[in-house]
């Protein structure tokens, strides 16, 4: 007897962590930057070094890295020309240990990280201070390659008939699994009219949208970076800004890879430069963006497998050993885009608006609850809006916001599913800053969540068969022929299988055209 198997690839989560760790330094202004009146603007992104893996834990190194534009102490001046501003930018590093259960040295460790708080407090002119809360979140999942019972070969084997069923397996299939890099160069041009960059107070790019798509042995990549820029005009020493969008699009070659597959992508921002070039003419007019973009790619398949779930021997004694595995397959594949608008209205002390320079809105995700055949996502959208405050243009003023907002849908063929069971992706493509008076701005944007939901069940699988022939004592004790009456709860399957009859044979001795059998039924039974 022979079981003829297939093999299959799926992922299982091994490990995984959750660990909320506060940072907290002071810095000096260097002795090249004027003295420190206000800051205006700040961002920050954490990034990984590296992992160490030991047993049960790991060593995550890291650093979060802060840019910070503010106002000088001439800038608060009542003189227009005494304004300026100036930018810093520098990095926390952070070492830390983090337990996680089952790990092992080999293993490879994929950590998210998030950061979920950066205040900037000035000690005084030539010292800040930088608070901040980060996130890691460390998973470990297996690649895990099972041998599924499809068919039975009993070829010639007479003394060994078998009566077997089939059932479905849904599942995913893993067909790819690798880290890759994507590196994007990319550049743009001031417009015409606006002068030519001498000094760059500020510098900042960031990826404000992407999406995957595979394709045949590759994964194609497209999305768009937002620039934003403050700088001093070569001539005239004024102040001036310019923000712009940038469209990208790459790939990565991604063996085995086919258009319809699911992605599920995370990406992280590595290296990062921009600069200031020369164009044909010599003028400093040229913006270059270069940045890499550390790729974490799982690309699946939805299959579905008839396999052998249970056997019986009609002319032998059958003992199948069953095991308990565990798949992982997709419930539901969910993309939500949402409206949200705020008014932003000014303190009576902040200067009135004249125009809006820049704005940068970051998600901050509280709660995602799957409960009852309902997604509901919980959180806030904190605002920075730069806008110049007189004609002209030589000086910047913030304004801070949050937005709060609560997303629900109706997902009716998912009951409930736990966070770890999820990949979830929230980003912001679309916003837009209106001033709808001199001390009023309205903000509106759109989030996109993409969720994917797995499921992770467990299915008893035939392992092997151990055949023996049947025992005479129990060939004595089977009737010669019997009526059998249906009980509730019956199958053919198990009146066959005590009986030692196939359940061809049973239908065929009662004209039965269909498994289906009904309590009260009389089922003729032949040995």
């Amino acid at each position: 007897m022979e079981l003829l198997k297939k093999n299959i690839h799926t992922e299982r989560i091994k490990s995984k962590a959750l660990l909320q760790i506060p940072l907290e330094t002071d810095i000096n202004v260097s002795d090249a930057k004027p003295d420190v009146a206000k800051v205006i603007y700040d961002c920050g992104t954490v990034k990984i070094d590296e992992i160490k893996t030991g047993m049960n834990k790991i060593w995550v190194k890291g650093k979060l890295c802060y840019q910070l534009l503010y106002q000088t102490e001439g800038g608060l001046s009542s003189d227009k020309e005494d304004r300026t501003l100036a930018g810093m930018d520098g990095e926390v590093p952070f070492m830390e240990e983090i337990y996680l259960d089952k790990l092992e040295g080999t293993d490879r460790v994929v950590c998210k990280t998030n950061l979920d708080d950066m205040r900037v407090h000035i000690i005084n002119s030539r010292k800040l201070s930088i608070q901040s809360v980060i996130t890691l979140e460390p998973r470990v999942e297996e690649s895990i390659s099972e041998e599924l019972c499809v068919e039975l070969d009993n070829t010639g084997e007479a003394d060994q008939k078998l009566e077997y069923r089939k059932k479905s397996l849904n599942y995913l299939e893993t067909i790819v699994k690798k880290r890759d890099l994507l590196r994007i160069h990319e550049e743009t041009r001031l417009p015409a009219g606006m002068p030519d960059i001498g000094t760059a107070l500020w510098k900042n790019a960031v990826i404000s949208s992407i999406s995957f798509h595979p394709m045949d042995e590759k994964l194609g990549i497209t999305g768009e970076i937002s620039v934003f820029i403050v700088y001093r005009e070569d001539t005239s020493n004024r102040m001036n800004w310019y923000e712009t969008v940038i469209p990208f699009n790459g790939s990565v070659e991604c063996q085995n890879s086919r258009e319809g597959m699911i992605a599920d992508v995370m990406y992280e921002i590595g290296h990062e430069e921009i600069t200031i070039r020369e164009d044909s003419d010599g003028e400093f007019r040229v913006i270059g963006v270069e940045t890499t973009v550390e790729l974490e790619i799982k690309l699946y398949e939805k299959e579905s497998t008839s396999i052998v779930a249970d056997v019986y021997g009609v002319s032998c004694e059958v003992q199948a050993e069953i095991d308990s595995r565990q798949f992982r397959d997709l419930c539901r594949e969910l993309d939500i885009e949402e409206k949200l608008t705020r008014s932003i209205r000014l303190e009576d002390a902040d200067p009135k608006i004249l125009q809006v320079c820049h704005s940068d809105a970051r998600v901050k995700l509280a709660e995602m609850v799957l409960m009852d055949g309902q997604l509901r996502l919980n959180g806030e959208i904190e605002l920075q809006v730069l806008y110049s405050s007189n004609e002209s243009g030589s000086g910047l003023c913030p304004v801070r916001s949050t937005v709060p907002f609560e997303i629900v849908r109706e997902v009716s063929d998912v009951e409930e599913a736990q966070p770890e069971q999820c990949s979830l992706s929230v980003w912001i493509p679309q916003q837009a800053v209106s001033i709808k008076d001199s001390a009023q701005l309205e903000w509106r944007g759109t989030v996109n969540v993409r969720l994917l939901i797995y499921d992770t069940k467990n299915e008893d699988i035939l392992t092997d068969l151990k055949i023996e022939p049947i025992n005479a004592d129990v060939l004595e004790k089977l009737p010669g022929f019997a009526i059998y009456y249906v009980k509730p709860g019956d199958s053919l399957w198990q009146i066959g299988k005590k009986y030692y009859v196939s359940v061809g044979r049973i239908k065929e001795m009662n004209e039965l055209t269909e498994d289906e059998i009904k309590a009260g039924d009389k089922i003729l039974i032949v040995k």
